[in-house]
């Protein structure tokens, strides 16, 4: 017995180990790709003069990086519940040490652009199966605070990924950022050695999987990310017919899974709002975020006239409260329940979308300080509790799954956020107005209030009270 119960389904004594080892094994694996997301950043340039290519060639390994991880993710995470977790995660992590090795001897930028994206690959296959197996092994009232912690993982990960790569770049070259990862996964790898549970696969090894659905998946989900990269390049024909294409990708990809045995995405999840909300929930406080992230800058640099450097510096106050904040609203989800930190969190977030408004208008650099650290503590309270929430809603042979649709969730808000800023400021000469800042920052508001209603259809108890 481990945490007060063991799960019936439970094929060995190992599928309950200790609750802090197996928290370190995954986290660990969990911080490999948003590490490697933000490392990379600093080492574009060397990367360029290396393989004399352009920028907007090396902007490729950002794109299809995290192109990858959001298309990658509902995949392999049915992919775990079918042909078992543990299997996956630990095939994710030897996967991305060859990747990573394969990226420090590329030969050129074409090879280093595969092997990236074999690294985002193997992301996809450890994150949502890492977190389907902290469903498997603990009990419902330690899972909150067990998914604050790794969010303050993958958070930490990706604060420090550019003064870590910028630390190795300088003293060792550019491969160094890919060398670094083989010791980390070699740790991961010796913990997950027997730590991790031992389970069969939930949904029997035999089920089938749906290759069809996969590639309609693919193609609905890529040609709309693809969409702020074409109006970044000011090619709004294309960015048209990208959006014909994953309408239409996406509509047979439904029609495919209602109608397979063994869909990829049970899309009929959506129907349930203990599942649907915490997606919507997670989408839009994503939007919020990562447009904030991307708007700030340019409205510090462009209208405060604040440098670039200053400006990171004032963003980070959002990302320390909702890094470390993630732990305290996971415990108070496990001992209040699911839907109360979740609505508090994105009340929060709503609050502080309204101080930032007053902020851009007529406040000094200290409101907005502020108000960006409102927002990074209404994510962190909400971010464990929704995430919580979503996989346990579904049935455990479908957590995988549901985790991965989960991250993609936030991948797309991700997505929107880049899209809604390129269409406000498709003009460069209006990154100088204040009151386009403030306009934008009014949408984000409504945003905030629809992830308000969405938290507010998570359900109220702890799993452990209701299955």
């Amino acid at each position: 017995m481990c945490g007060g119960r063991v799960r019936a389904i439970s094929t060995t004594p190992n599928a309950c180990p200790s609750h802090r080892l197996l928290l370190a094994a995954i986290a660990i694996g969990t911080m490999l790709a948003p590490l490697n997301s933000t490392m990379i950043a600093v080492a574009l340039p060397d990367i360029q003069q290396a393989f004399d290519v352009s920028v907007t060639a090396t902007t490729w390994l950002v794109l299809l990086y995290l192109v990858t991880m959001a298309i990658g993710q509902p995949i392999a995470g049915r992919m775990g519940d079918v042909y078992g977790r543990r299997t996956l995660y630990q095939f994710g992590l030897g996967l991305f040490a060859v990747a990573s090795l394969g990226c420090a001897f590329a030969p050129s930028l074409p090879w280093l652009i595969v092997f990236r994206t074999l690294q985002a690959l193997a992301g996809a296959l450890t994150l949502p199966n890492g977190v389907a197996m902290i469903r498997d092994a603990l009990p419902a009232e330690r899972r909150g605070m067990a998914y604050g912690i790794i969010g303050l993982a993958a958070a930490t990960a990706a604060a420090s990924g550019p003064p870590i790569g910028g630390a190795l770049v300088h003293a060792f070259g550019w491969s160094a950022i890919f060398w670094a990862n083989v010791p980390i996964i070699g740790v991961a790898l010796l913990l997950s050695m027997n730590i991790l549970p031992r389970r069969l696969p939930v949904s029997g090894g035999k089920s089938p999987f749906d290759p069809l659905g996969t590639v309609l998946f693919a193609m609905s989900l890529g040609a709309i990310i693809s969409i702020p990269t074409i109006l970044n390049a000011d090619r709004w024909a294309l960015a048209i017919l990208a959006g014909v294409i994953s309408v239409v990708a996406g509509w047979l990809f439904v029609r495919r899974e209602l109608t397979t045995p063994s869909p990829v995405i049970d899309v009929r999840l959506f129907r349930q709002p203990a599942f649907a909300a915490p997606c919507a929930s997670v989408f839009l406080s994503n939007t919020v975020m990562y447009t904030t992230l991307l708007a700030m800058p340019l409205f510090l640099e462009r209208v405060r006239d604040i440098s670039i450097q200053e400006a990171g510096l004032v963003l980070g106050a959002m990302s320390v409260f909702a890094a470390f904040c993630g732990p305290l609203g996971g415990r108070w989800s496990d001992r209040r329940g699911r839907r109360q930190p979740a609505v508090a969190g994105s009340a929060i977030l709503l609050a502080s979308t309204v101080l930032l408004i007053f902020g851009l208008q007529d406040g000094g650099i200290g409101l907005i300080v502020a108000a960006l650290a409102i927002m990074g503590l209404g994510l962190g309270i909400s971010g464990a509790s929704v995430q919580t929430a979503a996989v346990e809603a579904v049935p455990e042979s479908r957590t995988g799954s549901a985790s991965g649709v989960y991250s993609t969730a936030r991948y797309l808000g991700s997505m929107v956020g880049s899209t809604m800023l390129a269409i406000a400021f498709a003009d460069p000469a209006a990154t100088e107005d204040a009151d386009r800042f403030v306009l934008l920052t009014a949408v984000l508001a409504l945003a905030a209030v629809g992830a308000i209603f969405a938290t507010s259809r998570i359900a109220g108890r702890q799993e452990s009270s209701f299955m």
